[in-house]
This record gives structure tokens, C-alpha cells and sequence, in this order.
């Protein structure tokens, strides 16, 4: 795997040849690969209250074939400048973990897709739903000249593969929502509930968008907000004026682009998408939650790659410091230096509803609020976006911002945008239908 690997595999082999021909190619099938591409695409920290970071990342060949031997020893992670130790590290293969993935297949349905084209992409994404994990969850979205949301996450593989062999082109459109296409996919993902994190948008289409009310940087904007991959394949019947933009959508979201010239081939890069997110890792490590702003860099075999967050600040006891350290001056300089950074920023609390009366106190760094389990604050409601708003706190201040939610984020009656706006003790703000108000 690791280039350091390789001097020891070049004089072994031609022993294993000799005494087993297979044993060596099993061996060079596994050490020999070298990551020639490497991608940091999400990061979890402090979930459930604990002090561990969770990465999510792709490691590929340079023919875009999932690394299938990383090991911790591989990895050369730091945390803000300082090294994680290789023995703190745990990496497990994403089908492995169990977590599941949340897919969604957009098709385009518009008239250029009549014939053979668009009955391979139905029978393509037929056998997809068959090779997908039980811990996955998929839905499915037609494009032509509307928007159709043809199955959805909470039906069955079996209702999802009727409704998939029994869509029909629109032969009629004189227009194809390509863009409203996509970002209607990516709000489904962002607006539901009990997903898994990792998710992706695999879309097939010729790229021609004509009429649509989102643009190219909305939908590139709205997935890595939400840090959802669009895998885009794209097959001109008709010229190839819309495949740059299906590579700009997959190349601004860190996912791949494929121009299929026989639609023969659409099964086999329907399961090659399938395989590199399902073949990619989750690696853990043990860190201090300390509010802060953090920047995690990975290399391996010379590959790099950086991604940012904000950790949760979650305290450990801090007794045994005082005893060890000891004495009386010690404890009273913890109470002036410690305690000041365990003060709450503040609290939300619920104004009405099941949880009425409830608050949520709020520490410093970031506090994602939505409808799905990684928010530091849940909101079971259909009506709030998945990732829906975000309150920051550095110091004495306290912000909070849309994350570009559904139903919108307001704040004394007025609609919250992506810029940060300052809180004040008794304002109101509601997330969707949901009020809260800021108490200090």
C-alpha cells in the first residue's frame, strides 16, 4: 500500500512466484497500491458527548479505485500542528462501520433521453438498489420539465424498484430543470430525518439545463454545505454542450465525473460509485473537545488533504489536576482560569410544544442545530432542515446563522440569512415552526 512497503515486496517476489504463483499475486494486489488521490469529505467531533474525532475519507488509485488496506500506521494525522499518535487511531471500511449511506438517483427525464438511453439508466439503477447495504437508505427524483420525487427514504426496495421500472420519459418538455433537479435532491438528504451522514447524489443526465430557478453555484454551494458528494454521469446523445457542466457539479463537490459514450456501460459506473463511497473510512482518534476551531490535516504516500470544524467544548473532571498539582492557591487559580470557561454562554429554551420549557445551555465554539442526531441540539420536527441553523459563540459573543434551511430561521420575526447576526438576552427566534427563545 504504503511506498515504504515496496523494496520489501520487489525481493520477496520472486520467491512467492516460484512457490505460489497466486500467493503473490494476492500480495501485490495488496501492497502495491499506491493512493494517488486523497479526500478529507466530512468531520464529526464530540458526537454523543464523547472526546473523539470522526473523520470520513476516500482514498483512491489513480484509476479511482478505492484503497482497500489502509491502516493506522499509514496515516499521518495532525490536530492544529500537533501529531495524533498512530496507536490512538482506529479506521474502519464504511460498510464495515455500519453506518450506511444515503443515496439518492436523480435521472434525467426530459426528451433527449427517449429510447434505449433512458431504459439502461432505469435498469442501471435497478441493480444499484439491489447492491446497496441494508443500513442504507435511498431515495429517487426524476427531472425534466418539473421536478418529480418519484420514492422516497422511508419506502421500501421493493416500492422504490416498481416506481423506478415504471417511469416514462416526457416527450412533450420544452425545458430540462437539470439544476432544480440536483438541489431538489440534495434538499431531500438535508430536510430528512434519521439519516446516515454520509450521503450522495449519483445523477445521469446530458447536463443541458434550460429553465431552472437554482444555479450551478447554489447546487455546489448547498452540497458541500451539507457535505453530500454528486457523482455525475453524463451521456450526449445529442453534442456534449451540457458535460462540463455535470464535471463542474461532481468536481465542486469532491465527487467524479464519468461520460459514458455506450450505455452499456452505465451499470458498471453506477457500481463504481457504489464502491468507492462504500469502500471509503472512518477514522477515530481521542481528542480535547475544547471549543476551539481546528484544522485536520491527513497525508499518506504523499497525498494531503486539510478539512476545518469547530469542537464542542466538553470538560473532563478536573479534581485529580487540582489534587496533584495540590494546595489551596491552586484551586483558587482553577476557580479564576477554569471556571470562567465552563460558564454557559447562555441557554435556548423551548417557548411551546412537547419540549415547552426545555432549554439547551450553549458552550463555545459552534452549535449545529437540525433535525438529525449529529446536531450538538436535535429537533425532531419534519418541518426543520437537517442541518437548519447554527449559533456560534467566541467570548462574550453570541451569533447564529441559516445553514440555507427549507423553511427559514427567523429572529424577532425577521428571516436569518447565512452571515452571522448577534443574539441578545430575550430574543426570540424560530427554527421553522419550532420557538425558541436566547436567555443569559
Amino acid at each position: 500500500m504504503v511506498r515504504g512497503i515496496l523494496p520489501r515486496v520487489l525481493w520477496v517476489l520472486p520467491l512467492l512466484l516460484a512457490a505460489s504463483p497466486a500467493a503473490a499475486q494476492e500480495l501485490a494486489g495488496l501492497s502495491l497500491q499506491t493512493v494517488d488521490r486523497l479526500e478529507l469529505d466530512d468531520v464529526v467531533a464530540g458526537a454523543d458527548g464523547k472526546r473523539v474525532v470522526e473523520l470520513y475519507l476516500r482514498a483512491l488509485t489513480r484509476h479511482g479505485d478505492p484503497i482497500d488496506d489502509l491502516r493506522p500506521a499509514h496515516l499521518d494525522i495532525h490536530d492544529n500542528g500537533e501529531k495524533v499518535d498512530p496507536d490512538d487511531v482506529t479506521i474502519q471500511k464504511l460498510g464495515e462501520a455500519r453506518k450506511g449511506i444515503t443515496w439518492v438517483i436523480a435521472i434525467d427525464a426530459s426528451r433527449t433521453m427517449l429510447g434505449d438511453t433512458f431504459e439502461r439508466a432505469k435498469a442501471a439503477a435497478v441493480d444499484f438498489l439491489d447492491r446497496i447495504g441494508s443500513h442504507d437508505r435511498l431515495a429517487i427524483v426524476t427531472f425534466a420539465q418539473t421536478v418529480e420525487v418519484v420514492s422516497r427514504f422511508e419506502d421500501s426496495r421493493a416500492e422504490a424498484g416498481m416506481r423506478l421500472r415504471e417511469l416514462e420519459v416526457d416527450p412533450s418538455g420544452l425545458s430540462t430543470l437539470f439544476f432544480d433537479g440536483v438541489y431538489e435532491s440534495l434538499d431531500l438528504i438535508r430536510r430528512g430525518s434519521n439519516l446516515p451522514r454520509r450521503a450522495a447524489v449519483i445523477v445521469f443526465s446530458d447536463g443541458k439545463d434550460s429553465g431552472s430557478s437554482h444555479s450551478l453555484e447554489e447546487v455546489v454551494e448547498l452540497a458541500k454545505d451539507s457535505h453530500v458528494l454528486v457523482d455525475t454521469i453524463g451521456y450526449a446523445r445529442f453534442g456534449g454542450g451540457g458535460l462540463d457542466t455535470m464535471a463542474a457539479v461532481a468536481r465542486g463537490t469532491g465527487a467524479d465525473f464519468q461520460n459514458v459514450t455506450s450505455t452499456e456501460d452505465l451499470q458498471r459506473f453506477f457500481n463504481d460509485v457504489w464502491r468507492r463511497l462504500s469502500h471509503s473510512y472512518v477514522v477515530r482518534y481521542p481528542w480535547s473537545m475544547d471549543g476551539e476551531a481546528h484544522t485536520i490535516e491527513v497525508a499518506v504516500d504523499g497525498q494531503s488533504d486539510a478539512i476545518k470544524a469547530t469542537y464542542p467544548e466538553i470538560s473532563g473532571p478536573f479534581w485529580p489536576w487540582l489534587l496533584g498539582v495540590g494546595g489551596v492557591a491552586i484551586a483558587g487559580l482553577a476557580g479564576l482560569v477554569v471556571l470562567p470557561r465552563l460558564r454557559t454562554a447562555g441557554r435556548l429554551v423551548f417557548v411551546d410544544g412537547p419540549r415547552g420549557g426545555e432549554s439547551f445551555s450553549l458552550r463555545r465554539g459552534r452549535v449545529r442545530i437540525g433535525a438529525i442526531e449529529t446536531n450538538d441540539l436535535v429537533i425532531p420536527s419534519l418541518t426543520v432542515s437537517r442541518y437548519h441553523a447554527e449559533v456560534l459563540v467566541a467570548g462574550s459573543r453570541v451569533e447564529i446563522k441559516d445553514l440555507h434551511s427549507e423553511n427559514g430561521t427567523l429572529l424577532n420575526g425577521n428571516p436569518v440569512e447565512s452571515a452571522p447576526i448577534p443574539l441578545h438576552p430575550g430574543d426570540r427566534i424560530s427554527i421553522a415552526d419550532v420557538d425558541l427563545v436566547y436567555e443569559r
